[in-house]
């Protein structure tokens, strides 16, 4: 295991290398994924797992560590928005984490708003946590 370091940027790369088209993208973030501390970004894995776009079976095949938290965790439970913001809560997911979680569910949200006629052409929405003081 290489110890890693999962930035907002490098998370939010991963999901969109899950998201692609590209079988190859999956590859790469899944074999990126076998080598980072699960125990350290579990928040993060379970942002990557609402996101990413792979059924549960997709994990089990190519990032099995992952895997193996996410069956523990997920307990055979569909996963809502607000329990994955309870999840990476739970699971001390990082700032950065709980930031992206807000962003994609706000692109999604915008998405759906979009889709029922209401214009978001003009919407700017930017989020950053404040660290703990």
């Amino acid at each position: 295991m290489v110890d890693i370091s999962l930035e907002k940027k490098e998370i939010k790369s991963l999901i969109y290398m899950l998201q692609s088209e590209d079988a190859d993208n999956h590859t790469m973030a899944f074999e990126t994924l076998k080598n980072i501390d699960i125990n350290k970004f579990k928040g993060e894995i379970i942002l990557m797992f609402k996101y990413g776009g792979h059924k549960i079976e997709s994990w089990q095949e190519n990032c099995l560590p992952a895997y193996q938290f996410l069956i523990n965790v997920l307990k055979n439970k569909s996963l809502t928005s607000a329990q994955t913001l309870a999840l990476i809560k739970s699971n001390k997911g990082s700032n950065n984490c709980t930031e992206l979680f807000i962003e994609f569910f706000i692109r999604d949200m915008t998405r759906i708003l979009e889709n029922i006629g209401y214009d978001t052409k003009n919407f700017e929405i930017n989020i950053k946590l404040k660290d703990n003081e």
